[in-house]
């Protein structure tokens, strides 16, 4: 459904990470306390430790047979073998990713580098019919997904041949995976062998099992540490981080000990200056009076949505806030 979410898709847009260049597992001091950078996952996800979701065994896929068929509505159908994928206008970006059946506290996250050409420019170079409304996906696997023309037009939707500036590996969709920006991983199919242009309402795979994937990822957030149940003694520092994504960019993100009715300020403590990437935040408490303690986050964008208490439709994705219970004795 989505593609090992860490906690973890270029030309590659330049962005500078603002933080810390550190070595031998440093502590990062910031304006909300001290806690260690091992903490946190890697901000850009290692190619390898990119979570990983699909609905079969990884295609077994040859680079020089391969081709994709681009078929429909347009007026000159053809196919396209590797190379000639590879030599069209390439474009990228740094991507946040989540796994549409990611649960609160899940790992079915992760960020990183795409590159890739534009699907909505190959199928207009063919000569694109006014009646088509979309196009549909389909996978070597038997997945399928599909994505508006407006998607196509402005989410800058491309065919990736490059994760982390390296050729895509078998098991996140070698030779081609459809990246979509702003949407869950069910609506980024890997192992594409063809695309049609269609002018019918658009059906995904998933939709088909009872999900929603139509919307937009939403603002969300998540605890990266510590583990939930943390055990402190009364006076203790306890260090709290995690991630907030989706809606754009994130404008600010929130805590609560009181199940909602006081707000604090986390520090945004990591961020890029590009659309749809997650940012990295902390939190540092320490409690004078023992009992059982409850931690709630929330983040809200740009446009000023704010991530609800409680998800009750989880069938297109969940963002309830997430909640951490520390025990201070």
């Amino acid at each position: 459904m989505g593609k090992k979410k860490i906690a973890g898709i270029g030309v590659i847009i330049g962005v500078i990470i603002i933080g810390l260049v550190v070595v031998l597992n440093p502590i990062f001091e910031s304006n909300s306390g001290t806690y260690n950078l091992s903490d946190f996952p890697d901000f850009y996800t290692k190619t390898e430790d990119y979570y990983t979701t699909r609905i079969g065994p990884v295609p077994n896929m040859d680079e020089d047979s391969y081709k994709l068929s681009v078929l429909g509505f347009v007026d000159n159908p053809r196919n396209f073998n590797l190379s000639e994928l590879r030599a069209l206008p390439q474009i990228g970006f740094p991507l946040t990713i989540e796994c549409i059946g990611n649960p609160s506290l899940g790992s079915l996250l992760s960020t990183a580098n795409w590159t890739g050409f534009s699907i909505h420019d190959l199928i207009n170079s063919l000569g694109l019919n006014s009646n088509a409304t979309g196009v549909k996906y389909y996978a070597s696997d038997g997945y399928y997904a599909t994505h508006t023309m407006e998607q196509l037009i402005n989410n800058t939707v491309i065919g990736a041949l490059y994760l982390n500036n390296l050729t895509l590996p078998p098991v996140q969709g070698f030779p081609l995976r459809i990246i979509n920006p702003g949407y869950y991983g069910a609506k980024q199919p890997a192992w594409v062998t063809d695309i049609e242009v269609i002018d019918m309402p658009l059906k995904d795979y998933w939709d088909d099992r009872g999900w929603d994937t139509s919307p937009s990822m939403p603002v969300d957030s998540k605890i990266f540490f510590p583990v939930d149940g943390r055990v402190v003694q009364k006076d203790e520092s306890v260090s709290i981080g995690g991630a907030a994504y989706g809606g754009t960019r994130i404008s600010k993100v929130e805590y609560t000990l009181n199940d909602g009715d006081d707000w604090y300020q986390a520090e945004i403590t990591k961020s890029v200056n590009v659309d749809n990437v997650w940012v990295f935040w902390t939190v540092n408490l320490s409690f004078s009076e023992a009992g059982p303690k409850s931690f709630y986050v929330r983040a809200t964008d740009i446009f000023d949505r704010t991530q609800p208490l409680l998800d009750l439709y989880r069938k297109d994705g969940d963002n309830s806030w997430p909640h951490l219970s520390i025990q201070v004795v």
